[in-house]
């Protein structure tokens, strides 16, 4: 989809560019503070200079329309109620619906709760709740974890939510009901001679789990294609389907190997809780990397590159551990090579990932300096964590009022950055242009607010 047909707030029709040539030059005169200091002091400042953009992210050809529309003082302007209006009042976001949130979730809370009252049957109440117990350890450290992943940019906790019950729910029961006819099955048709056991766990796990897991990731992300904004929403969604899967499957093992449950808890609770979490990252990672495509199609062969990847990971270890046996040479070999370093691994594409993405949120926020929707101390900012709390900390001297606003423009200028990267791709069409209005109104409105709760 051509990115010239979206006009720039306040113009009826689009600027036209050269294919692959920047519209305007370099900015030129302004000199960025140093994030957390000095930015809300003072008279603002409109930038009316030139910005260079679509250098920064991940290599895309021309950018859309760069919004011409001058930004009005009155959203600098220190009154509880903003008068900022643009040449054109944007367009209302609209309601965010959120019926396939209630669908999916209400699919997967159902499927949990089946599989709870199997437990409670199968094990006893008892059994079951000591078990639970002691999931909720390698949970909450898994949880830390992807919390700390998702702190850059934070997802809706309705879809969070959604992501756990369907991996804890509908993923858990359909491959306790497919591991053990799928693995023998793949096992006869290979011709690998395998006992069922073997073959569940070795193949039918592999590739049952992954692909129940899969499925919901790929739902959130059809379905709910503005909230999932790259590679690290990627990765944050699968690692909460695979946290609670995982956190199910430990209550079963815990409650099945009661009279060994202490080793049981040491290998799976302590040494390699993120087992899960790194096999379905894969698919979480493809998927992310398709929403950055220009190709709208990409994830559908993105996917099954990163399905591969999953199971093949979830494979290797299943195997290693069935034909390795329980020495402690054998399980030292196991934890590193197989978990450790792909945590390793895992760790690090996160860490290169959120430094793409600060790319990204800085190139896509400095798109608005020249109209003086955004001010440069202000991408500064939004661009680290350490500077946003500052920033929330001088807005608390306005009292709750100036903490909300500051939260709120803090979101709303996150969220500009993402609706303009998905201008970049054209993956949402108007929707994007839409929101980017909305957002527009809701950070002069609330940048007006903090600004009128501390006197500034």
């Amino acid at each position: 989809m051509s990115n010239q047909q979206f006009p720039p707030p306040g113009q009826g029709h689009p600027q036209q560019h050269p294919q692959g040539q920047q519209p305007f030059g370099a900015a030129q005169g302004h000199q960025q503070p140093h994030p957390g200091q000095q930015q809300f002091h003072g008279q603002p400042q409109h930038f009316h200079g030139q910005q260079v953009y679509g250098q920064q992210g991940y290599g895309y050809g021309a950018a859309p329309a760069q919004p011409a529309v001058a930004a009005p003082a009155a959203q600098y302007a220190p009154m509880p109620q903003s008068q900022f209006m643009p040449v054109r009042p944007p367009a209302p976001m609209r309601r965010r619906r959120i019926a396939a949130e209630v669908v999916l979730l209400s699919v997967g809370t159902l499927a949990l709760l089946i599989v709870v009252a199997l437990f409670a049957l199968s094990f006893g109440g008892g059994s079951t709740f000591q078990a639970f117990v002691l999931a909720l350890i390698p949970l909450l450290i898994v949880g830390s974890a992807v919390l700390l992943v998702d702190r850059w940019e934070p997802e809706p906790r309705l879809l969070l939510i959604v992501a756990f019950v369907w991996g804890g729910g509908v993923a858990v029961f359909m491959s306790s009901l497919l591991n053990s006819v799928v693995g023998p099955a793949l096992a006869d048709a290979l011709g690998t001679g395998l006992e069922p056991d073997a073959a569940s766990a070795i193949l039918g796990a592999p590739v049952v789990e992954e692909f129940w897991k899969g499925l919901g990731l790929l739902l959130i992300f059809l379905l709910r294609r503005r909230q999932f904004n790259g590679p690290v929403d990627g990765i944050v969604y699968a690692s909460v389907i695979a946290a609670a899967f995982a956190f199910v499957e430990n209550i079963q093992y815990f409650a099945v190997y009661e009279e060994t449950v202490t080793g049981t808890f040491i290998i799976r609770g302590l040494v390699s809780p993120f087992g899960h979490l790194i096999y379905t990252s894969c698919m979480g990672l493809a998927l992310g990397l398709a929403s950055r495509s220009r190709n709208k199609a990409a994830w559908l062969w993105m996917m099954p590159l990163g399905y591969l990847a999953a199971a093949l990971l979830h494979g290797l270890w299943n195997g290693l551990a069935t034909f390795l046996g329980g020495g402690i040479g054998a399980l030292v070999i196991l934890v590193v090579f197989v978990n450790w370093l792909p945590l390793a691994v895992w760790a690090f594409i996160v860490v290169w990932l959120r430094r793409k993405e600060i790319q990204v949120l800085r190139s896509r926020l400095s798109d608005y300096v020249p109209s003086g929707w955004i001010a440069p101390h202000e991408v500064d900012m939004l661009s680290s964590l350490r500077a946003r709390k500052q920033a929330r900390d001088w807005a608390s001297r306005g009292g709750p009022t100036g903490a909300r606003a500051m939260k709120e423009f803090q979101r709303a200028a996150v969220a500009l950055a993402y609706a303009r990267q998905d201008l970049y791709t054209g993956h949402t069409g108007i929707r994007a242009r839409q929101d980017e209005l909305a957002l527009l109104e809701d950070v002069g409105r609330s940048r007006a607010q903090f600004r009128a709760a501390v006197g500034a």
